[in-house]
């Protein structure tokens, strides 16, 4: 499994959200349409950011947002959110416009898919066309071109 999990009805691009919250759940938003998740998990990623903080913020612009594999996740699924305003998950550090969220299984079934992640968004050129692009086709062209 890698990045091709990542389809079109699997993205949202939005110009802003109110805040850090509101951006995990829009990003989640799709798996929880598709039956990948149950409300449940949702809960469970804004309470870990709200206990362990700001963490999912792995890189500038870049959130994955995540929990625990447990009843609440069905099947091993990633989203993303675009925001053409990046979001605040911290008081004055932290920003986001690419959030991701992934519901994993198991503790394995989803370290290819991080694997993969890790490798596109290592890469500064790679996160500043995904910040730049305009419709989910032209994300998903960009993942393909460097998975």
């Amino acid at each position: 499994m890698s990045l091709k999990i990542l389809t079109e009805d699997k993205i949202n691009i939005e110009d802003q959200v109110s805040d850090w919250q509101e951006a995990i759940q829009q990003a989640a938003q799709p798996l929880l349409e598709q039956d990948y998740i149950e409300e449940g998990y949702i809960d469970a990623m804004t309470n870990s950011v709200k206990e362990l903080g700001p963490y999912i913020v792995i890189a500038p612009e870049i959130a994955i947002g995540h929990a625990r594999p447990d009843e609440n996740v069905h099947k091993v699924g990633l989203s993303l959110l675009k925001l053409n305003q990046h979001i605040n998950f911290a008081e004055d550090s932290h920003y986001a416009s690419l959030i991701f969220v992934l519901s994993a299984t198991d503790s394995k079934s989803h370290l290819d898919i991080l694997q993969s992640l890790a490798g596109i968004l290592g890469n500064q050129d790679v996160v500043n066309q995904l910040i730049e692009a305009k419709d989910e086709s032209e994300i998903i062209t960009i993942l393909k071109e460097n998975d």
